[in-house]
């Protein structure tokens, strides 16, 4: 009777244990953190942070895809903590953008230093963000609504062209970027930018008040900055 009475308890508690190991992150994978779209080739455009958490860990493959571009569209991403894309071995473009303006966004940090074939950025609405790594072959870059204060892109040898609105940038060095063909910079606080050795340069887009120096053959635009 004790025999059996011992049985009984173990296989309860057996049972106790399995349940709790279910109820947690021992058995998630990233095909349940990290979600593909079908639409587009290899691309990552979800993430369940109940699931992965807040300091997330992109994998270089999920399931059996590998991830070649992730595109994160929507104000739950502000919720992130911190984004890690180190692995992303393949990674060829990067889209986050948390679209509410006035969004809760935690993300100070990005660095794209170690995706050797990232060649597109897009970050917009990422208001606490002020520091990004980029890696030497990107080529287009935009950036909207972050608190950067500098870019470095004197690697970038293949920039081709380069977006920043609506943040406090205050110089800008695109002495290293022989191949630059359009540059926007809208509602920035640059009082000077250098276009001499630029010459593919097509089109200028820069708040009014901003001296460009250096000859060019590019379109000039000057933007009335708004507040």
């Amino acid at each position: 009777m004790k025999r059996a009475n011992f049985k009984t308890i173990y296989v309860t508690v057996i049972c106790l244990i399995i349940t709790l190991l279910c109820g947690c992150n021992l058995f998630v994978t990233d095909k349940d953190k990290f979600y593909i779209d079908e639409t587009i080739d290899d691309c990552l455009s979800g993430i369940d942070i109940e699931k992965a958490g807040k300091d997330i860990v992109i994998p270089a493959k999920v399931g059996d895809t590998t991830v070649s571009k992730i595109y994160l569209a929507d104000p739950y991403y502000s919720q992130i903590d911190s984004l890690d894309v180190s692995h992303v071995e393949y990674l060829e473009s990067f889209k986050l953008v948390l679209y509410a303006e006035k969004n809760k966004s935690k993300l100070k940090k990005l660095d794209f230093s170690k995706n050797k074939k990232l060649r597109l950025i897009v970050i917009g609405q990422t208001k606490a963000l002020k520091n990004i790594k980029f890696n030497n072959k990107s080529e287009s870059i935009f950036l909207k609504g972050t608190s950067v204060k500098k870019v470095d892109l004197k690697k970038l040898g293949n920039l081709d062209d380069f977006s920043y609105f609506d943040g406090p940038l205050e110089e800008l060095d695109i002495s290293n970027n022989p191949n630059l063909e359009e540059i926007w910079i809208k509602n920035a606080n640059i009082k000077v930018l250098d276009v001499s050795k630029n010459p593919k340069l097509r089109i200028i887009t820069v708040d009014e008040g901003t001296k460009i120096i250096g000859p060019t053959n590019a379109q000039i635009e000057y933007n009335k900055k708004t507040e």
